[in-house]
């Protein structure tokens, strides 16, 4: 069988968080009185500190607050917009109000003491209401304080009110002042500006002015059209467009002066004469073709007439080209001119708009202000009218009450005490869990230990004394723990001769290696081999007792006084498991394992037995197990969990491997089955006997 060995799996944080708080656990279970006794020391602390402390005397009360006043014709008055009760807490503890109150109680009652009062105030939930708790050292002062404070509060928001109507009323009149004044101004200026303006001609120009300008914008759009008409028609191409537009049709000037040249008989007009009597001799000249030669007269006539007219033609064409850049020149001019003409009457339009422009914003600014002093003087008026009437928005709800005395903070004291004792005994721990060393679980464990694990022997819940194996043993986990830690010599790879002879130990006393070597040495002997169980422990050994056999003659006796083995070595109720018992107490047992007894010894039982299973002392505890550790040929160390120092055990390793032992692994004991990492034996279903309901899948 495999010899278990986690230390290669990878462990996740919540794993390790689990271990933590294992471990933390473990630590509560042991130490628990510690971190009882710190609480009750801070419980002790906090009632001698309530104990301790002074009575107070509390007195209640309540105010109405709000932070409208209503005004005639339905207007409010808004004395705070943004966190009016946070205002109104301010004030209640401001030290105008206190000094206010302490001179009315001085006034009212000069030989008392003026003792320090808390004054607290907190807003009740959904209501214009202020609750006030005052907390003082004695009733009297503390009842008078709150009643001060109640009545100073208002007197003070009263004087407030009236302070801001007064300064109101006085900014208002001011205001009203300027604004007479300023529209007087304006007026006037209005009155100069009409004078030196006549307003109805200036309208009237202005209108006659832009239907001018809109008139000459027209006919400049036209010449424009015209213009670049021309510029982009040739010759042909305008002297087609004139004969295609109708003699009738309106347009521009530039048209009517091309329609006048025609009609006065212009080169055009010649031109296109002469090129229809051109077209007309070549259709002569063509018809006569047909049964004329060309050197006949009337042929040569033709043709010299032809000739005749296209000389004429292209000077018809020369004038007409030259008048109708004669036109352009003309229309270019005529845009020209009309584009200055229409500058000059923007800028008078301007002016004139501008002036009226002046003057609406002159009457406009003088409406403004007219309709501002209306408003100042209604304003004005209701102010006025509201200053006599009695409009307290605060108002008492519940008077100061009747003080009560009170412990301070007596739950919070003992509440205090309580968490610091706690945190103490929590702190206590945490300083106990990094001196410690000893390992709570199988992941501590193999941060320090790099050698193998031969098992993990669970803890036994049934009781403190862990019992030997019996036949049909209920304690399945536990049994079961055993038959893997045989497994695993039975199976452990060797080189050579496997080993026979095993020496069970630990660190120091109680972590459990008797009963491992016991357990162990009857798991081996179920498994039909013959087995010697011997009790090396020649001090304080007590196997005997375990199986119910007598002690008189045993191992101490067998190396000291040569006692033969069939005297001493005894049957238990396991078939094929004898024990050979402690015998005598000796105070040397490390002289006797050196002797060649102990050699001897081991000679005498390597050939009758299969397997013998030695119980030795602690490595710590004396120097017995390193005397006989390096004879036998195997050493295999118990380590206790919650129980083992890891700093103890190291060294116990360290020191049998400096003795040349060949320690074989750990036995991990005492291990709790509630570990996360602890996977094994936990299917009780598998260890039934007979039939079962119940089968794994």
């Amino acid at each position: 069988m495999e010899t278990i060995d986690h230390r290669s799996s990878p462990t996740s944080w919540w794993f390790v968080i689990h271990t933590k708080l294992y471990r933390y656990r473990a630590l509560m279970r042991k130490y628990w009185w510690l971190v009882l006794g710190s609480v009750a020391v801070g419980l002790a602390a906090a009632g001698w500190r309530v104990a301790t402390e002074p009575v107070t005397y509390v007195s209640l009360g309540r105010l109405i607050v709000s932070g409208k006043i209503a005004m005639p014709e339905g207007g409010t008055f808004n004395e705070e917009v943004a966190n009016y009760m946070g205002t109104q807490i301010q004030l209640l503890q401001s030290d105008q109000v206190r000094t206010r109150a302490v001179s009315r109680i001085q006034a009212a009652d000069p030989t008392i003491e003026i003792l320090p009062v808390r004054i607290e105030v907190a807003p009740a939930p959904q209501a214009s209401v202020l609750n006030l708790k005052a907390t003082g050292p004695g009733p009297q002062i503390t009842h008078k304080m709150l009643e001060g404070v109640m009545q100073e509060y208002i007197g003070v928001k009263r004087e407030i009110r009236s302070e801001k109507s007064e300064l109101t009323l006085s900014a208002i009149t001011d205001q009203i002042s300027r604004l007479e004044k300023e529209i007087g101004e304006d007026d006037q200026a209005v009155i100069d500006f009409q004078k030196k303006n006549n307003i109805g001609y200036l309208r009237e120009e202005g209108n006659s002015a832009a239907t001018y300008l809109s008139g000459l914008n027209r006919q400049l759009a036209d010449l424009k059209k015209e213009y670049q008409l021309l510029e982009r028609l040739d010759f042909e191409q305008n002297l087609e467009r004139q004969q295609t537009r109708p003699a009738d049709s309106g347009g521009a000037e530039g048209n009517e002066g091309i329609r006048i040249s025609s009609a006065s008989g212009g080169p055009e007009l010649e031109y296109l004469k002469t090129r229809r009597e051109i077209e007309v001799l070549k259709a002569q000249k063509a018809d006569y073709g047909k049964t004329l030669r060309p050197k006949h007269p009337i042929m040569v006539e033709l043709d010299q007439q032809i000739t005749q007219q296209e000389s004429m033609i292209a000077s018809f064409k020369e004038q007409s080209v030259a008048q109708l850049k004669t036109r352009k020149d003309s229309l270019r001019l005529e845009v020209e001119n009309l584009e200055g003409v229409i500058q000059e009457w923007e800028a008078k339009a301007l002016i004139l708009s501008e002036k009226l422009a002046q003057f609406e914003s002159m009457k406009s600014k003088v409406e403004r202000k007219k309709n501002a002093w209306d408003r100042l003087q209604s304003n004005f008026l209701t102010i006025d009218a509201n200053r006599a009437v009695d409009q307290d928005n605060v108002s008492v709800l519940q008077p100061a009450g009747a003080p009560f005395a009170v412990k301070p903070g007596v739950v919070r004291m003992l509440m205090m005490g309580f968490l610091a004792g706690l945190i103490f005994g929590m702190l206590l721990l945490f300083v106990i869990d990094q001196l410690d060393d000893r390992v709570a679980s199988f992941v501590e464990f193999q941060t320090r230990f790099n050698e193998k694990v031969l098992a993990q022997i669970p803890r036994d819940k049934v009781g403190s004394e862990v019992g030997p194996l019996q036949p049909d043993d209920p304690r399945h986990a536990f049994a079961e723990a055993l038959r893997s830690l045989r497994s695993s010599i039975f199976f452990m790879p060797v080189e050579g001769i496997a080993p026979k002879v095993f020496l069970v130990t630990s660190a120091v006393p109680n972590e459990g290696k008797s009963t491992v070597a016991t357990n162990l040495a009857i798991t081996m002997a179920l498994a039909n081999s013959r087995v010697l169980l011997v009790d090396g422990d020649l001090r304080r050994g007590a196997i005997h007792e375990v199986f119910g056999l007598s002690n008189q003659r045993g191992f101490s006796d067998v190396l000291r006084e040569g006692v033969g083995l069939m005297s001493t070595i005894q049957p238990t109720y396991v078939p094929d498991l004898f024990l050979l018992p402690r015998g005598t107490v000796v105070s040397n047992p490390g002289e006797l394992y050196l002797s060649k007894s102990a050699d001897q010894f081991l000679k005498d039982v390597y050939e009758d037995y299969d397997y013998i299973v030695i119980d030795s002392s602690p490595v710590m505890a004396a120097d017995d197990t390193t005397s006989l550790a390096p004879k036998v040929d195997a050493t295999l160390f118990v380590f206790r969990f919650t129980h083992s120092s890891s700093r103890t055990s190291r060294k116990a390793i360290e020191l049998l491997r400096d003795r040349q032992s060949n320690v074989l692994g750990v036995i991990c004991n005492d291990v709790d089955e509630a570990m996360q990492e602890y996977y094994y034996y936990r299917y009780p279903e598998y260890y039934g006997t007979g039939s079962s309901k119940k089968h794994a899948g």
